[in-house]
C-alpha cells in the first residue's frame, strides 16, 4: 500500500513538473498583443483619460487616472486579443502592406479555425512603433452572442509606443433577453 501512495506521489509531481515547464514556454507566432497592452498598463499610470461609456442610449463620462493595475483591468478586452497560443499556431493568415509613412500587419482568422479573434490589424510608423491597433472578437453559443470591435491609437515618444486613445463598439445577446449595444471612447488628456 505505501508503495502504491510513493508511486502516485511521484507519478503526481512528474506531471505537474511537465506541465509547468510547457506552460512557462512562451508562443511567439505572431505580434505580442498581449505584452504591447500590458506594458501600456505601466507607462500610462498617471496619465488621466477622459472616457466616455454607452449603453443602448444611457452614456456616462468621466476622467480616468488609474495604477498599472487598473489599467491591466481597463485594457483587458484588448489583451484577451492575444493569438499566440500554442493551438493557435498557423490559424491566422498574415497580409503585409506598405504604407505612405510605414506598414501594416493583417491577421485573418482561417475559416476552419475556432478562435474568438477574427482579426487583428496593426499600423506601424516608419521607425517601426506601433501607431495603431483594430480588430474584431466575437463569441457565439446556444444561450450567448457577443461581438466588439476595439481600435487604439498611440503616440512615439523616445521610440516607444505610448497609448493615446482606445474605443470598444459591440453588443451582447442572451438568449430571451434584449440586444445590449455598447460602446467606450477613451482619449488621453495630457
Amino acid at each position: 500500500m505505501r508503495n502504491i501512495v510513493i508511486g502516485s506521489l511521484m507519478l503526481g509531481l512528474a506531471l505537474s513538473g511537465c506541465e509547468s515547464s510547457s506552460s512557462a514556454t512562451k508562443i511567439t507566432a505572431y505580434f505580442d498583443v498581449a505584452g504591447l497592452f500590458t506594458s501600456q498598463a505601466d507607462r500610462i499610470v498617471g496619465t488621466s483619460f477622459e472616457k466616455s461609456a454607452s449603453i443602448d442610449s444611457l452614456t456616462e463620462t468621466k476622467t480616468l487616472k488609474f495604477d498599472s493595475l487598473e489599467w491591466t483591468k481597463e485594457l483587458s478586452m484588448f489583451i484577451n486579443m492575444d493569438i499566440n497560443k500554442a493551438v493557435l499556431v498557423g490559424a491566422f493568415s498574415e497580409e503585409k502592406a506598405n504604407l505612405a509613412n510605414g506598414s501594416s500587419v493583417l491577421y485573418k482568422k482561417k475559416p476552419e479555425v475556432e478562435s474568438g479573434v477574427q482579426w487583428m490589424k496593426l499600423e506601424y510608423d516608419s521607425q517601426g512603433n506601433v501607431v495603431a491597433f483594430s480588430g474584431r472578437f466575437e463569441e457565439e453559443n446556444a444561450l450567448y452572442q457577443n461581438s466588439r470591435e476595439l481600435s487604439a491609437t498611440f503616440a512615439t515618444q523616445n521610440g516607444v509606443s505610448t497609448l493615446e486613445s482606445y474605443s470598444i463598439k459591440g453588443f451582447q445577446k442572451i438568449l430571451m433577453k434584449d440586444t445590449v449595444n455598447y460602446q467606450i471612447e477613451s482619449k488621453a488628456l495630457n
